[in-house]
């Protein structure tokens, strides 16, 4: 009796693992919502495939086929492949900051942390011993410039980021 009840609570324990696991997981027939304020549609799953349109922020997406996570999807004026990192499953109740595609201060990219100062900004900067802040920025502006984007392009492929995680 005592083992039957043991493995009665293994199989019940396996059961609910499994719906944990899947309870989230995208579907074909289900919706996603847009991240960011241009979601690029691509005519295929690939990072740099051609865009065949755009969604807009926290616009519906209707999932039409999943391919590991790449999403073919219908927005409300095109149909296309977006990848999972740029859609959400639950509708997104505030728009990004321009230049960031989340307003949490561990998330901001680095376009947006790299902006540059305000004159009130540079003033408190410079009350505060901040003063070389402003120059550590300029130089990170500068030497962001000097990256070409395929260089990104090929450290992303590489190190299987962003769109090209596997």
């Amino acid at each position: 009796m005592k083992t039957t009840n043991s493995l009665r609570a293994v199989v019940a324990t396996g059961l609910l693992l499994a719906a944990a696991t899947t309870a989230g997981a995208v579907e074909a027939g289900g919706t996603v919502y847009s991240k960011r304020n241009e979601t690029n549609l691509l005519t295929e799953p690939k990072p740099l495939a051609a865009a065949a349109g755009k969604a807009g922020f926290a616009e519906a997406l209707k999932v039409t086929e999943v391919r590991g996570k790449w999403y073919s999807v219908k927005g409300k004026s095109a149909t296309g492949w977006v990848f999972a990192g740029n859609v959400a499953e639950e509708k997104p109740k505030l728009a990004p900051a321009v230049g960031s595609t989340s307003l949490e201060a561990s998330d901001t990219t680095t376009a947006a942390a790299a902006r540059p100062l305000t004159e009130a900004g540079n003033d408190f900067a410079a009350r505060h011993a901040g003063a070389q802040s402003r120059a550590d920025v300029e130089w990170i502006d500068a030497q962001s410039g000097k990256i070409p984007s395929s260089a990104v392009v090929a450290y992303m492929k590489a190190n299987k980021k962003g769109e090209f995680q596997e």
